[in-house]
């Protein structure tokens, strides 16, 4: 019988359980003034936020500390922080305003404050930051490894290589986070500060990039969230540098200007705005992180190794056969590994030192079968090639119980790129978890209330059987389900504004209690469908994540966590249209001779494709599980418009010889219900038909069109796709 690390009585039951106190956030109606302002310190900015609660993430509750102004943070109430490094968020209700347009912002931002005297800031960037941070423990070493990893993907993935994303956004450095932070989110395919729908996804957006980091480059992690990043980072935002200049300068112009002023502040703010982006970005390949993969026999897929890895307190029979991998800002581990079908085989030519070693086991290169100590590698200036094979044989047998043993591996051009393996040393017959992943058989969860965009309190959707799951992987050795329910506890916590219900009783956390089924010592939990989730505060309709986390029984400390992205969506608008995503054919950038600048333009021929996906698309709901005819309602109202103020002498040349922004798309196109929307502005003269292609007068040397829906019933209610068309001149 084996030795169970810690014992509870058998419960046959669903627990619902308070993780400390219940997830919640404690609200206050306190009206800030001059006289209660006790420390004006650190800023908020996506652009400067005006009326945004800034809160501190206390005792797993979000207590308000302060408000801002102008973009700086006034700390009201930083006496009730006690424990630091602790997380920030900014602006989590919706409530905050650019400070320079007057424009609601709806994104919550988040940051990191070290201690007391720290001055904190939250941005964009910030925001992934605090997330790796939580991710991997909250503690000061946490904290200091996320502004690690942020800084290098600011410097080398987004290019802006001198750059510290961590300085004080204000003042003279305002123009380049402005700049740094609309590339990062352009890179990510976030829509812009205006667009409410994808503000409110921020933080669940940079919440997937921030797991997926966990295995992967920040450029895979992007490419996840954004379908149309298919090259390097910097390649990306190169191409989209017109409406990333865009972006940034709209949000700065001062509202209370007259049009025409503001269109000359526009054209200033872009010169510089152009200059930051033409003089501050590297296009250089560099290494950004090392990617460790597990090699067996008669095995050719991607397994990643951890790098923190438990093992038996004996000798090993078998040793440990693994590459190393050193990965570039221009890697993706996904594509690297067709999306883990095929091994790892790195393209970076960046080579690798061992800068430290144990001497609990023998480290031998390449791939013996029995530990060879004359060819022992050890730490040193020896440098190794992307890509070599190591084989690690332990000896733990006189290792202290709970003892650590590292190997380091460091590029030989940058020591900030590296990554240790640490062997922690367990008893023979110990139950140690490897690994969480979530293994649920949907993300959809359909609520009984609730329209298109929101869902009302007290709403509820009824877990199925297996939805939400869990399978939890030993280290070592084998185990029964009752030793390993003896063991260990998933827990499964709600998003913010939910909570698991059963019998009456409501919590943020549930924690499995049924002895959990097994396969190839593989175990599975989950939760019975006799549980609900309800809504415990007014909440969009969308994306969430599902945090998972496997418990030690003995302390309650974290030993293996994931997450699972779902989707939270009343019955009635399950078929509505989720996600609309507008591609130009033959490309997204149109370029005309500089010749013609300063005059009208006639455009090429292209096709506008808009494809629409409703939520069970979204949610990956099989189609023959799908409704016969799924979307509710396809759009009646398309139009195309200029992202430029009307001037009456530029955009879309009408009939009349007259300039609009915007162009009626409904006489283009080619069938009005259907997926993808077609909409031809081409010349069909040959073909019997009608010339269809545009006349333009460009307002710059490089502009950006959009595409935006809206129907019969309601056409002043306007919908932005995803996507863009670029109209520049040629280089």
């Amino acid at each position: 019988m084996r030795n169970i690390v810690c014992n509870i009585p058998l419960l046959l039951l669903m627990l619902l359980l308070v993780a400390g106190c219940d997830y919640k956030v404690k609200e206050t109606t306190k009206e800030y003034t001059s006289e209660n302002q006790d420390i004006v310190a650190g800023a908020v900015v996506a652009a400067p936020l005006d009326n945004a609660t800034v809160e501190a993430f206390i005792n797993n509750i979000w207590m308000p500390v302060g408000f801002t102004k102008n973009g700086n943070i006034h700390f009201t109430a930083i006496d009730e922080i006690k424990k630091y490094p602790v997380m920030l968020r900014a602006n989590a209700y919706g409530k905050g305003r650019n400070t320079k347009t007057g424009l609601l912002f709806k994104a919550e931002l988040r940051g990191i404050m070290m201690s007391r005297d720290d001055t904190a800031y939250l941005t964009p960037v910030t925001t992934l930051a605090a997330l790796l941070f939580q991710i991997d423990g909250s503690t000061t070493a946490a904290a200091c490894k996320a502004k690690r990893q942020v800084t290098s993907i600011v410097q080398k993935a987004l290019g802006f290589y001198s750059f510290d994303p961590f300085t004080n956004p204000l003042g003279d450095k305002l123009l380049k986070h402005e700049v740094l932070q609309q590339a990062f989110m352009v890179a990510l395919g976030l829509g812009e500060e205006t667009d409410n729908s994808s503000m409110l996804n921020f933080i669940t957006t940079l919440a997937t990039v921030a797991q997926t980091m966990q295995k992967d480059t920040f450029l895979g992690a992007a490419k996840k969230v954004n379908p149309k990043l298919n090259s390097s980072i910097v390649e990306y935002i190169t191409t989209q540098q017109a409406r990333i200049v865009q972006r940034a300068s709209a949000l700065l112009f001062d509202k209370d200007k007259d049009p025409l002023e503001q269109e000359k502040e526009h054209i200033e703010l872009s010169q510089e705005m152009n200059k930051i982006m033409g003089n501050d970005i590297t296009r250089t390949e560099l290494a950004e992180c090392f990617v460790l993969t597990k090699l067996t026999d008669g095995c050719d897929s991607f397994t990643p190794l951890s790098t923190q890895i438990a093992l038996p307190q004996k000798t090993a029979t078998t040793p440990l056969h693994f590459r190393v991998s050193l990965l570039s800002n221009k890697n993706s581990v996904t594509e690297l590994t067709s999306n883990g079908t095929k091994g790892l085989v790195p393209t970076y030519s960046g080579r690798f030192k061992i800068s430290a070693t144990t001497s609990a086991g023998t480290l031998n290169e390449g791939a013996p079968i029995s530990p060879n100590n004359d060819q022992r590698v050890t730490a040193g200036n020896k440098t190794y090639t992307n890509g070599t094979e190591f084989s690690f044989f332990p000896n733990f047998t006189t290792a202290a119980i709970d003892s650590k043993h590292i190997i380091t591996f460091t590029a030989a051009d940058d020591s900030s790129v590296a990554t240790t393996i640490t062997f922690i040393v367990k008893g023979q017959n110990d139950v140690v978890i490897e690994s969480v992943t979530s293994s649920g058989t949907s993300k959809l969860f359909a609520f009984n209330e609730g329209s298109s965009f929101a869902i009302p309190i007290g709403a509820t959707a009824t877990i199925t059987e297996g939805q939400l799951a869990a399978d939890v992987t030993p280290a070592f050795g084998t185990a029964t389900p009752e030793e390993v329910f003896d063991t260990v506890m998933v827990q499964f916590s709600a998003p913010a504004g939910f909570a698991f219900r059963g019998e009456n009783t409501s919590r943020r956390t549930a924690i499995v209690a049924v002895i959990p089924t097994s396969t190839d010592n593989t175990f599975t939990f989950a939760l019975p469908s006799t549980i609900d989730i309800v809504a415990t505060a007014p909440s969009d309709v969308g994306k969430k994540i599902i945090e998972i986390e496997v418990l030690d029984q003995k302390n309650k400390k974290v030993v293996a966590r994931t997450s699972s992205t779902v989707y939270f969506v009343p019955q009635n608008a399950l078929g509505d249209i989720a996600s609309a995503v507008m591609t130009k054919h033959p490309s997204s950038v149109i370029t005309y001779d500089k010749e013609a600048a300063g005059s009208d333009v006639l455009l090429d021929s292209f096709i506008i494709s808009c494809e629409l996906k409703t939520w069970y698309d979204l949610a990956e709901v099989p189609k023959e599980e799908q409704p016969i005819s799924p979307i509710n309602q396809y759009p009646s109202i398309w139009k195309l418009r200029f992202d430029n103020i009307a001037t009456g002498n530029n955009g879309f040349k009408k009939a009349d010889g007259s300039y609009s922004t915007e162009l009626d798309l409904q006489p283009f196109a080619f069938s009005q219900a259907g997926t993808p929307m077609e909409f031809g502005l081409s010349d069909f003269s040959n073909e019997g038909g009608t010339d269809c292609r545009q006349t333009i007068s460009p307002f710059s040397t490089s502009d950006i069109i959009r595409l935006y829906y809206a129907f019969y019933e309601n056409p002043q209610k306007e919908y932005l796709t995803s996507g863009s068309i670029i109209v520049m001149e040629q280089p």
